[in-house]
């Protein structure tokens, strides 16, 4: 073979691998970049002044959304709803393992991963993440147009302690049409837990726990 064919060939192979290379390693920064931009908007979004202290019971709701729609995201990112938090909270350690059990995490993280975790996993069952669509109205803040349509439940009844309809850990999303009833002894310990939760986050103080927790009684057998 003429050398300089087969010096241009070998340069032609050069930049072949060259630029095969930079669109992987661009294709992984881009994602990278992504992973980052997606924790930092979490981190905006779980600030005491929307999470816990919204302006309004909308506004609550629409947290909630946004932030479901988030941990879906991330999950097409390949994080997992664990992995994402670990990243948004910076446990770099946690983050690069995925024996996370048994951590123990700062009172306000643990009730901002309950929640969004919990409101992801009946998102998921609502079929409320079915398509790109339907992702980009709960990044607005709105429900999907979907059928049956979900509805927003409270944990603590806000007349109990006023102003909990703001506070996103108080919101669930349940199925439509449940008539009204007595709760359940599940659904009145997870009040109370979450009452202790709240008081050992300094949302509500403690005579606000005590007022939720002596009128949320187990009944009796």
């Amino acid at each position: 073979m003429d050398p300089r064919v087969a010096a241009t060939l070998k340069w032609a192979l050069f930049c072949l691998i060259a630029f095969v290379a930079f669109v992987i390693g661009s294709k992984h920064y881009k994602k990278f970049a992504r992973k980052e931009s997606l924790a930092e908007e979490m981190r905006t979004l779980v600030a005491d002044s929307s999470f816990y202290r919204s302006v309004s019971g909308d506004a609550a709701r629409a947290t909630l959304l946004k932030g479901i729609a988030m941990v879906e995201e991330a999950r097409s990112l390949g994080l997992e709803p664990t992995a994402y938090f670990d990243l948004v909270f910076k446990h770099e350690e946690s983050f690069l393992s995925t024996d996370t059990k048994g951590t123990e995490h700062p009172i306000r993280e643990k009730l901002v991963r309950e929640t969004l975790i919990r409101g992801y996993q009946h998102a998921q069952q609502l079929d409320l993440l079915g398509d790109r669509d339907a992702i980009s109205v709960l990044r607005e803040g709105e429900l999907p147009d979907v059928t049956p349509k979900p509805v927003f439940a409270y944990i603590i009844d806000p007349a109990l302690s006023p102003g909990l309809e703001k506070v996103v850990p108080n919101l669930d999303l349940r199925p439509p049409g449940e008539p009204a009833k007595e709760p359940t002894d599940l659904e009145i310990t997870a009040a109370r837990v979450l009452a202790g939760d709240l008081q050992s986050a300094m949302i509500i103080d403690y005579e606000g726990e005590r007022k939720i927790t002596d009128q949320l009684r187990p009944r009796q057998k």
